[in-house]
């Protein structure tokens, strides 16, 4: 088949479902999200259709800045796999992207989807990164091994909101820190990479999102019952200490569940699993466009 490309509808929407809601053992997203994705200015949303014009693939972009385009939710019907509609549902979406500015596209996959690996590769995209994307519930529901089995002390040093003239000090301990390199200069909200530049981090103060403490600085979102982390900085002497403020804070801010993606460094990996939380390995790719 020869696939036929169109920007998707509001009418596309059970067809999607239909072939989407068992992607993985607990579901998919797909579904639920998509009458939002086509509400977002921001985003593209590509089907490819049979020739009854009904969607077998589907798949987003959203600029992220005015030369950042992230691609997410590509989804192939299994009788329809293996026929390049993948591919050419993100070449679509990449066109949309460069009429929009995008100098640059990223997208992020499951360290286990070596399926995936090789479709982004082949299309042109190359690892830029591993990242672990740290969960746990607040307070966590068992104590563990590695924890010591006890009861977890707060930590000694608190995060506090920080005023935007942090941002600088922030910014520049980072620059010059452990943690750049690893992450290539990315920070992450809700599954999503882009570049982390100055004005993110004053942006993020005015809106009461840049909290600090003698051991770093974080950007922290509350969001309904989750407590998200964009943006950590921290060294190795200090990630215990400022993983337990942030575990306080979700605590005290009374959020269920904490979701933390940071660069996948030992140091800081070992010190989330002692805290109880799940990991998850991601690889981030990127492509020039």
């Amino acid at each position: 088949m020869k696939p036929t490309i169109r920007p998707a509808r509001d009418s596309d929407h059970n067809a999607i479902a239909a072939f989407t809601s068992a992607t993985f053992e607990w579901g998919d997203y797909v579904a639920e999200a998509f009458p939002d994705w086509l509400a977002d200015p921001t985003g593209c949303v590509m089907v490819a259709v049979d020739d009854g014009d009904t969607p077998v693939a589907v798949g987003r972009g959203v600029m992220l800045s005015d030369s950042e385009l992230w691609l997410q939710g590509a989804r192939v019907d299994e009788r329809w796999r293996r026929r390049g509609l993948a591919s050419a549902v993100g070449e679509a979406i990449a066109n949309w992207g460069r009429e929009q500015g995008a100098l640059v596209s990223r997208l992020g996959t499951e360290d286990w989807n070596t399926a995936a690996q090789r479709q982004v590769e082949k299309a042109g995209f190359r690892q830029v990164g591993d990242w672990i994307v740290a969960v746990r519930p607040t307070p966590a529901a068992e104590p563990t091994t590695s924890g010591n089995g006890g009861k977890r002390a707060r930590a000694r040093r608190k995060l506090e909101p920080a005023h935007s003239s942090e941002a600088t000090p922030a910014w520049i301990s980072w620059r010059s820190g452990p943690l750049v390199q690893p992450s290539r200069g990315l920070h992450s909200w809700h599954w999503r990479w882009a570049r982390l530049e100055l004005e993110h981090l004053v942006e993020g103060a005015r809106r009461g999102e840049l909290w600090a403490s003698p051991a770093g600085w974080a950007l922290v979102r509350v969001d309904k019952e989750r407590l998200t982390i964009g943006w950590l900085e921290c060294g190795p002497d200090d990630a215990d200490e400022m993983v337990g403020a942030i575990v306080d804070l979700a605590q005290d801010t009374g959020t269920e569940r904490i979701h933390l993606p940071v660069p996948a460094v030992n140091w800081l990996a070992a010190t989330l699993e002692t805290s109880q939380f799940e990991l998850h390995p991601m690889i981030i790719y990127e492509r020039a466009l």
